[in-house]
């Protein structure tokens, strides 16, 4: 009686504390494999996120909530694989001008208000559940999957912004981007600003555009007697994009088209897609060539 006793608290024990124990450090071995480190550059602390929460924050970050389910899935896609690309090697942080913005959502119930905060959040969170794990390969390796605002009707090659021939990433077609409130952004400078920003003489003499590259973005230009590369034209003059022209007049007026650096997916590119009933992996492999996705784990 009393060997038959002992087994069943054995029993008991192994069912309602070993087993339940065993499962609960399983999922937590789960977790652990997708837990992430970021450096918050507010909180100027490292963080550890769950790789998909993370990635919920880069999209609301990133592309507009109001934007289409299809690009929303594209862009989770890209934030995931540039999100496990650079972390492979390098230290994640939320600075956008140097990786992906991210926000918490103490952040986006501030930015949003709350009944538009559940609304987005619920949409966002479907992007990104829907296409989990998924990531964009050339070659069996994670891509760079670099994005921006628009494009100006082509994408930049990788080559002419920053001189790496990367074959997925070449300049590309990206229709439908009209409704972009960048696809035509005009400033206005005054000769004294325009020369000020610039370093040139107080009397502007002339400005001439040296070159282009096959996307129509300004490589080299001359102002007055100093020359500038398009890029650090743009950095002066806090312009939207490297593809713009110049009208001179009592004042310069600059006409950029598209904004960001062009390289990659234009995410007004992929909204406009969505629009008319591409879905994500259309859209990832339009912008991105001879790619393939893949279950990262």
């Amino acid at each position: 009686m009393k060997r038959v006793l002992g087994i069943m608290i054995l029993f008991n024990l192994v069912v309602m504390v070993i087993i339940p124990i065993f499962i609960i450090n399983l999922f937590n071995l789960f977790d652990d494999a997708h837990l992430i480190q970021i450096y918050n550059v507010k909180s100027d602390k490292m963080m550890r996120l769950e790789l998909e929460e993370y990635i919920k924050g880069v999209v609301a970050a990133e592309m507009p909530a109001r934007f289409e389910i299809e690009a929303l899935k594209a862009q989770a896609v890209a934030a995931r694989t540039y999100a496990l690309k650079k972390g492979l090697d390098e230290r994640l942080t939320t600075d956008s001008t140097k990786d992906q913005a991210w926000l918490s959502k103490k952040e986006l119930l501030i930015r949003w208000g709350v009944i538009n905060y559940f609304l987005n959040w619920f949409k966002i969170s479907s992007a990104v559940e829907e296409t989990e794990g998924i990531v964009a390969m050339y070659n069996d390796e994670l891509i760079e999957a670099l994005y921006h605002s628009s494009a100006g009707d082509y994408t930049a090659s990788a080559k002419e912004v920053w001189g790496n021939d990367i074959p997925y990433l070449q300049s590309v077609k990206s229709d439908y981007e009209r409704d972009s409130p960048y696809y035509q952004f005009e400033d206005n400078y005054s000769q004294n600003q325009f020369c000020y920003r610039l370093g040139c003489e107080s009397k502007l003499q002339s400005v001439e555009i040296i070159k282009r590259s096959r996307s129509g973005r300004v490589l080299k230009l001359k102002v007055s007697d100093k020359l500038f590369s398009g890029r650090e034209f743009r950095r002066r003059l806090g312009l939207k994009s490297t593809k713009f022209k110049i009208i001179l007049g009592s004042s310069i007026k600059i006409i950029t088209s598209g904004y960001g650096h062009g390289v990659g997916m234009s995410q007004y590119g992929a909204n406009g897609m969505a629009k008319r009933g591409f879905d994500f992996e259309e859209i990832l492999k339009h912008y991105y060539l001879d790619i393939h996705l893949n279950i990262f784990w």
